[in-house]
């Protein structure tokens, strides 16, 4: 159940992100965010209301700090993406992802396996490939922004693991309703409209339920079997360079599977440590 749970939730990202770059042709990039975080989180309130859970102030607070990190790394995700492409940014956020909840665990105390540094490895040497098979103008932003996306989606991802299950969709409603506050912050900080253009609103929405979608379908994966939900749900890259590759003619060069592949078995490697 757990790699389904996972699976689902990688395809629900790649939804998202089909919607995503769709409404970015409309709106910018924290406006989009906070259309898609705000409908998220009214998504999560639906969750809450049909979904059995109990409100847990040490879930709640876990869900919260997830928020932050999930509303920043949403932030640097559709930045990378604008100025670059999936098939650079979308790699070095799973790879992150992955990595740091393994590396959580290590800290916890768990010793890592020969499968924690092979993926580590296989992980960093299918980046090179990915970024030496690209010939798109912006590598080196879609790289720097990739990474500060995974950092901040991995340390949001990360500390659910501590939610337990008896919470339902209250993490998930936390998560998200703190993602769109740090998102209209930063909006507000750079002085940017918060109010959506009439073209996006519809895609943002649709963004915005795909999103609250993941997140939930991640969460009851990790919280009922972890580790193979955890592999379903970071092989979400294959998810978005498809998307990229068949939706908006994103370049796909022969490097470049070569290089995904790779991330795909680190990833798979790590989780499964």
């Amino acid at each position: 159940m757990g790699v389904l749970l996972g699976m689902l939730s990688s395809l629900s990202v790649g939804a998202s992100e089909y919607f995503g770059r769709r409404a970015m042709g409309f709106s910018g990039v924290l406006t989009l965010a906070i259309l898609g975080q705000g409908t998220a989180a009214v998504v999560s309130i639906v969750l809450v209301l049909v979904v059995p859970g109990t409100f847990n102030l040490h879930d709640v607070l876990i869900g919260a700090l997830s928020g932050v990190g999930v509303g920043v790394g949403m932030v640097a995700y559709l930045i990378g993406l604008r100025r670059s492409s999936s098939t650079v940014v979308a790699p070095v956020v799973a790879v992150l992802v992955a990595v740091l909840p393994a590396g959580y665990v290590i800290i916890a105390g768990d010793r890592p396996s020969i499968f924690v540094f092979a993926g580590v490895v296989l992980s960093t040497l299918g980046l090179g490939l990915v970024a030496s098979g690209v010939r798109v103008v912006g590598l080196w932003k879609g790289l720097f922004w990739g990474t500060v996306s995974g950092l901040a989606f991995g340390i949001g991802m990360t500390v659910l693991v501590e939610t337990s299950a008896a919470s339902g969709a209250w993490p998930s409603l936390m998560q998200r309703g703190t993602a769109c506050l740090v998102s209209v912050a930063l909006a507000l900080g750079g002085r940017v409209s918060i109010k959506p253009t009439t073209g996006s609103r519809l895609l943002g929405t649709l963004m915005g339920v795909s999103a609250a979608g993941a997140t939930f379908l991640y969460i009851l994966g990790v919280q009922a079997d972890p580790l193979p939900a955890a592999v379903g749900g970071a092989m979400f890259p294959a998810v978005t360079v498809a998307v990229g590759r068949l939706a908006f003619n994103d370049e796909v060069r022969g490097w470049q599977f070569a290089g995904l592949s790779l991330v795909l078995v680190g990833i798979a490697g790590v989780v499964a440590g």
